[in-house]
């Protein structure tokens, strides 16, 4: 909420702040995909949000291993709770708690902004719009960590270079102008750039179910592996 707020009370100033610097306004037009220079800073912004929420998405679901690795998880698996009731209650905060943490952001964003050129109206449903339209990508960085703990565990913190790779690519991609399928390798490369840019369902709902399908399978893995003891 305190960089929404922070960053949200700079989108007005931006064209002040970027001056008359037209290689840093194409780079913003370019990362934001808006039409206006106050829309691909707010878009670049909110996808900026959008890799925070993955981060807390992924060390969500790594607590999980940590349970694991401390030799707390095998008496709780003795007793009435079973396998998946437990790794879902780590699953719950990995999926909800990034859509917590976007939503509260892009609230911030957008009463600040709103504010700032009086249409809170208008600026709030946008912006939050913006932050909340990032779930699928955080989604699907959930679900490469909760595939690497459910079928290769040792190596579940392999999950942050997954965000890693997604936020190189997102911050210099566009300015390295890479060849798409490169770009492509970003969940996030595949959202739509709003506010500015029209909406559509169908990469969200890719996203979506590549997230679900991948899950499914790091579930399946950790049902069926062997649980250390102690």
């Amino acid at each position: 909420m305190a960089l929404g707020v922070v960053l949200g009370y700079l989108a007005e100033g931006v064209g002040d702040l970027v001056g008359d610097n037209e290689q840093l306004r194409d780079v913003f037009a370019r990362m934001g995909g808006a039409s206006g220079l106050i829309n691909s800073y707010l878009a670049s912004i909110l996808g900026l949000l959008g890799m925070i929420a993955g981060a807390y998405g992924i060390q969500a679901m790594l607590r999980a291993r940590n349970e694991e690795t401390s030799g707390r998880v095998e008496p709780v698996l003795g007793t009435a709770v079973g396998r998946l009731r437990w790794v879902g209650s780590h699953l719950v905060f990995s999926l909800l708690g990034p859509a917590v943490t976007l939503a509260a952001g892009g609230v911030a964003m957008g009463l600040t902004h709103g504010l700032n050129v009086h249409d809170v109206g208008g600026e709030l449903p946008r912006l939050l719009g913006g932050a909340m339209v990032q779930l699928p990508a955080v989604w699907v960085l959930s679900a490469i960590t909760v595939l690497l703990f459910g079928l290769l565990p040792r190596y579940a913190t392999v999950a942050w270079a997954a965000l890693a790779v997604s936020l190189l690519i997102g911050l210099v991609g566009p300015a390295l102008r890479l060849d798409q399928w490169v770009l492509d390798i970003s969940p996030f490369t595949h959202l739509p750039r709003i506010p500015g840019a029209d909406v559509t369902a169908t990469p969200l709902v890719w996203l979506v179910a590549v997230a679900a399908v991948v899950g499914v399978a790091g579930l399946a893995g950790f049902r069926r592996r062997d649980v250390p003891v102690g």
